[in-house]
């Protein structure tokens, strides 16, 4: 039941492979210009449009002192799926002892390949071809077997440099994130005491709540009986004061009564 999907899976890496070997070789094929077919020398190469144009407006200056201008927006640095670049009168480039047009296309394979079709000249109506101008021909399909060369170590630093760049971007995400963590422990176990002590105040703050009002209830009871005992107190003297004058009224009816007995 797992055959088909592990056949796509065969048939896709064949495919990978496949489009891999065609990359750094050099074919002959036709490339458009003033809108007619010419004669090239073509290949495949790792990079966009752009990254391939610095590299062979670089690479073409320096080994052979030809100037390559862009003809389209990507000279302005506008990026684009397809790029023209011509280099008028050159000489000293081993292709012939009279001055020679080239030309390069450049053109998107897809985000991270590009084809490179190199065709020339010797001006707008008499261009390069295998049949009538062999050995200028052959001179242009050497010319891009040795940039083959250099583009491929070129493309091997640049990896090489972005793969450092995702490791130093991968351990400095790791440092931030470690950082981030270091402070949420540092926050959390501040914020853990910051409870316990608040914990520990509300316990207190409780008990003292507790005894506070254990005071009040005291004090209040105390009021009370002490108030009562003024107010009995009070009674008691009322009491005795009118007992004494009671007291003194009967004593001295005694008296008067004895009087008048005598």
């Amino acid at each position: 039941m797992k055959l088909p999907g592990l056949t796509f899976l065969l048939g896709a890496l064949l495919l990978a492979g496949a489009a891999r070997a065609q990359l750094y070789t050099v074919t002959t094929g036709v490339a458009t210009h003033d809108r007619r077919d010419r004669d090239a020398v073509k290949m495949q190469v790792d990079g966009s449009v752009e990254t391939t144009r610095d590299f062979w407006q670089d690479y073409m200056k320096e080994q052979y002192n030809a100037r390559f201008k862009s003809k389209t927006l990507a000279s302005l640095g506008i990026k684009g799926k397809r790029e023209e670049m011509s280099a008028q009168q050159v000489t000293g480039a081993s292709i012939s002892s009279r001055p020679v047009d080239l030309y390069v296309n450049l053109t998107a394979v897809n985000d991270s390949t590009t084809e490179v079709a190199f065709f020339g000249g010797f001006g707008d109506k008499n261009y390069f071809d295998p049949a009538t101008t062999a050995p200028e021909f052959k001179a242009l399909r050497t010319i891009l077997e040795r940039f083959a060369g250099a583009a491929r170590l070129n493309a091997y630093q640049v990896q090489i440099k972005e793969a450092e760049s995702s490791v130093a971007a991968a351990n400095k995400e790791q440092d931030k994130l470690m950082r981030s963590l270091e402070s949420a422990q540092s926050n959390t176990s501040a914020n853990l005491k910051r409870m316990e002590e608040l914990t520990s105040k509300n316990r207190s703050n409780a008990l003292q709540m507790h005894n506070d009002s254990l005071s009040l209830s005291t004090n209040a009871r105390l009021r009370e009986t002490t108030n009562l005992r003024r107010r009995c107190s009070r009674k008691l003297v009322v009491s005795r004061s009118r007992a004494l004058v009671l007291s003194e009224r009967l004593s001295l009816c005694i008296c008067r009564a004895f009087e008048r007995f005598l």
